[in-house]
């Protein structure tokens, strides 16, 4: 064969096998972004982008919800922190929600498909642009549901495992943590609690070295590990209700103190508080916790057992200070009988 047609032929083939590996290779992922794309009934929109929403939750409350200097907040029907992971999943699937089908139908025609009145609306904001979700019945088969955006004009249907997201109680959209605590920046803390002889409080602080030591009523060294687990309690208690109108029943229960704690931290102005109250009647099993602002929650009756409520328990109860390490010799004497 022609040398000059053999290289030809040598770059015709390299061409092409650069086309199949750059086009249908390399450029495969491409394909089913762009794909995907188009198939999302937002596109354009991001999560991250989402800074409110609105939509009935399972329980029939109509709810907004912000998102307020990259935090959640709940601003209707009550004010509070949002659940900041269980909010950023549903603007995640909004912003991913992509259709299985389409549907032709008329303008206007979306009763068939459960879209009219009745339909479950979830509207919210993207970069100050509103966006509205209209979610309709069950697909005859395949486990689909309809749905539309904004006015209707498009009718189709996505998997209904993808609105899931925001199948919830309002209790599942707020924040559960009752108080954000970082116990390593705790410089004193005042633990009080009621006994026979009157409101018994107990003051620590932590020494030069971050030793933590017993200031009131006696001064000693703490027990260490007891004062680091009591932190760590208090940093993840969490709620196991909500509590928004100071009921008789209510201010029964404040009219009692379990436990309480006021502590503060290096530079701070101030004290930050909470306090354990009383159980609620007619809520079996149940304790008020009283946090700043007036904020209250309940908890689990049990969770009052995680904090002691004995001067003994937070006293250290090591005879000598030794790092064990450094130990080289140890001598042991017995009495004779």
């Amino acid at each position: 064969m022609n040398p000059r047609t053999t290289g030809v032929l040598a770059l015709v083939a390299c061409l092409l096998g650069a086309f199949v590996y750059f086009y249908e290779i390399e450029g495969q992922d491409g394909r089913e972004a762009v794909l995907e794309s188009e198939k999302r009934l937002f596109p354009g929109v991001e999560a991250s982008s989402v800074d409110s929403l609105e939509l009935t939750t399972n329980d029939g409350e109509a709810a907004r919800f912000e998102r307020r200097d990259g935090a959640w907040w709940v601003v209707a029907p009550v004010e509070g922190a949002g659940d900041a992971v269980a909010l950023d999943v549903i603007a995640g699937a909004l912003s991913q929600l992509a259709r299985a089908g389409s549907v032709k139908t008329a303008p206007g025609d979306l009763a068939q498909f459960g879209l009219g009145d009745g339909a479950q609306i979830v509207r919210f904001e993207a970069e100050g642009t509103g966006h509205t979700l209209r979610v309709g019945k069950a697909t005859p088969v395949g486990g689909n549901v309809y749905v539309t955006p904004e006015d209707g004009s498009d009718v189709g249907y996505v998997e209904s495992f993808r609105l899931n997201a925001w199948k919830r109680s309002l209790a599942d959209l707020r924040e559960r943590r009752i108080l954000t605590l970082d116990a390593g920046e705790v410089e004193r803390l005042v633990v009080s609690w009621p006994e026979q002889s009157g409101l018994f409080e107990l003051v620590l602080v932590r020494d030069a070295e971050r030793v933590w030591q017993i200031e009131q009523p006696i001064a000693a060294r703490a027990d260490q590990e007891k004062l680091s687990t009591l932190l760590s309690n208090l940093g993840y208690l969490q709620a196991s209700g909500f509590v928004d109108a100071r009921t008789p029943a209510v201010e029964d229960a404040l009219r009692e103190t379990a436990i309480s704690f006021r502590w503060s931290t290096a530079g701070s102005k101030g004290e930050s508080t909470i306090r354990i109250a009383g159980l609620l009647d007619g809520v079996d099993g149940a304790r008020l916790v009283e946090s700043e602002g007036g904020g209250l929650r309940l908890i689990a009756a049990e969770r009052l057992d995680d904090f002691e409520r004995r001067l003994t328990a937070y006293r250290d109860k090591e005879l000598v200070q030794v790092e064990r390490a450094s130990l080289e010799r140890i001598e042991l004497e017995f009495a004779t009988p």
